[in-house]
């Protein structure tokens, strides 16, 4: 009796002195019920309040570790030996209790295998692929716990302790992880009751799911004003599909590597103690943004999951509520965006391959050619609008471009880079001014080409059989002073100019500029430089116009066209309102260009589209009539249009994708403008819009320019001459 005293009071002593902190720590941990309460994004918001994203309740299913490791079976079966066989159990042998878990084990099998089966069918996948998911689901919680327990025998030896360690459940194993989202309610309600069939199994969760209210509406497209062979006094009613799709992005219902690394939900740290931090990423039950808008502020729209802690002896709770994202405000203008993407849709025939076109004759009347605009507002930086086509939707239509299906995902708009052609010939002489190359008001001859030895390189675009090898020195009687000469887009005046400046300065302007910063290129300092010491004059003139190793984004351009209307005033284009950013984007730089000089650009700006010798004035159809360019009666204009060489395009009809043309003079038609009401002399609003592969900038980008900025009047940012406004897409005339 004495020695079974002295083992009893030894292992008492273990108990509640040696082991007495870690055992009554688990104890506390089986009274404590921890469930983490959901949180939701932020919505989206545009210039005007409407909303364009935002979360609404939702249900999703979800299942257990065990029962997507494939043991749920197992674990009933045990269950089930173990309640039936009472006190008795712990007395059994290992043998026994496997033979009483081998009885029990195939009815749960069977439930197992029916409730998968029940999964599978509402989800919508085959038995095989649901199955494939389960797994995905074992395997990645298998890995977290694989480095869980990793990082602990880590510490342990950094430590110099023992090393035969077990490795221990981790959370991941005892939560429930969603197999098919967004279900509806009648779904709900059979889950439900599949949960109470089969326990520990399955279960339903409160979730939201986010909507974009605009994913279909109608806009009414006025084609009054129109080119002439498309132009009918009857609007046209365009079903617009997913027209903000692009733009506002995407969310993925799954944290990837990089976002669980950016901010972890779990953290071990060095001590080995874990950190929690509820705004964190797990890799299941997570909504991040993953496109676009979504994307870009993500760490704005996302919200800060709450905590709920329960006793189970005292049901007492102590709760951590949750915070729900910020909501944002674009300054986009939904409305705004909808007329300029129907303006870019090929249905209204802008953007399709059309006889007025000087397109490449080895396209087909009708081919869809792929475009994208920008409206910026100069005063403030802030982008109002960025459309760009086709739209993902969109890569199954008949008649598309092989290379822009491929590329639907794109937002050209922003993401886009092309060469910018003569877009850029403004910039050109601000650079040349500022570094005293040139005088302001100093005129060059255009004799069509500039290198006097080599007739066949360098060359005025003018300078060509089909103009009879004319000049604008023979046009003009004399020189061109800088206004005429981008009227005129005279290569000639632009190729001294960037000869003068020398490719390291040139570029460094164009950077300044703020080409190259928001997704273009331009050769570095170092290239430059080499193109410089080589004297490569012909790489070096070729910048002057836009050609070469250099490209430019949309978002760029107009850019650069809004820092030209505020006399060299930098500002990032910003995609939020002013309400966003403490009253407005500010100034980042300020180049003091010469009033002067700008007035002088901007004066050439304006008669490319007012005297009858600018690019962007008129065209002549096959009898000879012609008619404005850029049709947008009450608005002053100045613009710059521009033809871009581009890659090789291949051209396929085959459903199958089989290429059967490549077409390689398809050049890319652009057009920039700034815009104001009549009578203003400061502009208001920079455009900037492409069509690519559409070839000339003033036939093809020129009338899409005029719709944009019609557009821009219908929305009330213009005056224009105001007879012809169309309806508000989402009221009169159109349904959401």
């Amino acid at each position: 009796m004495a020695v079974a005293s002295c083992i009893l009071a030894l292992r008492l002593f273990s108990l509640t002195v040696v082991q007495g902190s870690a055992l009554s720590q688990a104890a506390e941990e089986r009274l404590d019920v921890e469930k983490l309460l959901p949180t939701w994004r932020g919505k989206l918001l545009d210039r005007k309040g409407r909303v364009l994203s935002e979360d609404l309740p939702s249900y999703d299913v979800a299942v257990s570790y065990s029962l997507a490791k494939g043991v749920w079976a197992q674990e009933r079966a045990q269950a089930q030996a173990r309640a039936e066989s009472g006190s008795v159990w712990r007395k059994l042998k290992q043998a026994k209790r496997d033979e009483k878990i081998a009885q029990a084990l195939p009815q749960w099998e069977q439930q197992q295998r029916s409730l998968v089966e029940i999964l599978a069918t509402r989800s919508g996948l085959s038995q095989g692929e649901f199955q494939k998911n389960l797994n995905v689901i074992a395997a990645r919680i298998d890995e977290q716990a694989a480095a869980v327990f990793r990082r602990q025998i880590e510490i342990r030896r950094s430590r110099g302790q023992a090393l035969d360690v077990k490795p221990e459940p981790i959370r991941e194993m005892q939560e429930m992880h969603v197999v098919f989202r967004d279900v509806p309610n009648e779904t709900a309600f059979e889950m439900r009751k599949l949960s109470d069939a089969y326990p520990k199994a399955i279960e339903i969760v409160d979730a939201v799911r986010r909507q974009t209210p605009w994913q279909s509406a109608e806009v009414e497209v006025p084609r009054a004003n129109l080119p002439r062979p498309i132009r009918t006094s009857i609007p046209l009613v365009l079903k617009m599909d997913g027209a903000l799709d692009l733009l506002l992005g995407s969310v993925r219902n799954e944290a990837w590597k990089e976002d669980i690394e950016r901010r972890p939900f779990e953290r071990t740290l060095e001590d080995g103690t874990t950190e929690i931090d509820l705004g964190g990423y797990r890799a299941s039950r997570d909504t991040v943004g993953s496109r676009g808008m979504e994307r870009k502020f993500e760490d704005i729209l996302r919200g800060i999951r709450g905590k709920s802690m329960r006793r189970l002896d005292s049901l007492q709770e102590e709760r951590t509520e949750p915070i729900p994202g910020k909501d944002v405000t674009l300054s986009i203008d939904a409305q705004l965006q909808m007329r300029v993407q129907a303006a870019l849709d090929p249905r209204t025939g802008l953007t399709s391959v059309q006889p007025w076109h000087t397109h490449s004759e080895a396209l087909s009347i009708g081919e869809a050619l792929p475009a994208a605009a920008v409206i910026i507002d100069v005063a403030t930086g802030e982008v109002l609008a960025a459309a760009s086509t086709p739209l993902p939707q969109d890569q199954l239509r008949g008649g598309r471009i092989s290379m822009a299906s491929e590329t639907a995902s794109i937002n050209r708009a922003i993401e886009g880079r092309y060469p910018p052609g003569s877009l850029v010939k403004p910039f050109v002489y601000l650079a040349a001014v500022a570094e005293g190359v040139v005088r302001e008001n100093e005129a060059i001859e255009c004799n069509g080409h500039f290198f006097k030895e080599r007739t066949d390189a360098a060359r005025c675009w003018i300078y060509r059989d089909r103009y009879k090898f004319t000049t604008h020195t023979k046009l003009t009687g004399g020189p061109l002073g800088v206004e005429e000469a981008l009227a005129r887009s005279c290569n000639i005046y632009f190729y001294t100019l960037a000869n003068r400046l020398g490719a390291e300065r040139l570029c460094e302007w164009y950077g300044r500029f703020g080409f190259g910063t928001l997704g273009g290129s331009i050769p570095s300092a170092k290239a430059a430089a080499l193109v410089d010491s080589r004297r490569d004059q012909f790489s070096a003139v070729s910048l002057g116009i836009g050609q070469g190793p250099m490209t430019v984004t949309p978002l760029e351009m107009a850019n650069a066209y809004a820092m030209l209307a505020r006399g060299g005033s930098v500002r990032t284009p910003s995609f939020l309102d002013s309400v966003m950013t403490d009253g407005g984007n500010k100034t980042s730089a300020m180049y003091s260009f010469s009033p002067s000089a700008v007035s002088r650009a901007l004066d050439g700006l304006h008669r490319v589209v007012s005297e009858n010798y600018g690019t962007g004035n008129h065209m002549e159809y096959g009898d000879s009539s012609r008619e404005p360019i850029i049709d947008a009666p009450g608005v002053r204009v100045w613009a710059k249009t521009g033809t871009a060489e581009a890659p090789p395009l291949k051209v396929d009809r085959d459903q199958d994708g089989v290429v059967e043309r490549t077409v390689t003079d398809a050049d890319h038609a652009w057009c920039a403008s700034l815009v104001a009401n009549q009578g203003e002399t400061t502009p208001r609003y920079a455009i900037a819009v492409i069509v690519e592969h559409g070839g000339g900038g003033g036939r093809t980008a020129g009338p899409v320019m005029g719709a944009v900025i019609r557009a821009l009047v219908s929305e009330g940012y213009l005056i224009g001459d105001g007879t012809r406004k169309g309806k508000d897409p989402l009221n009169a005339g159109a349904v959401r």
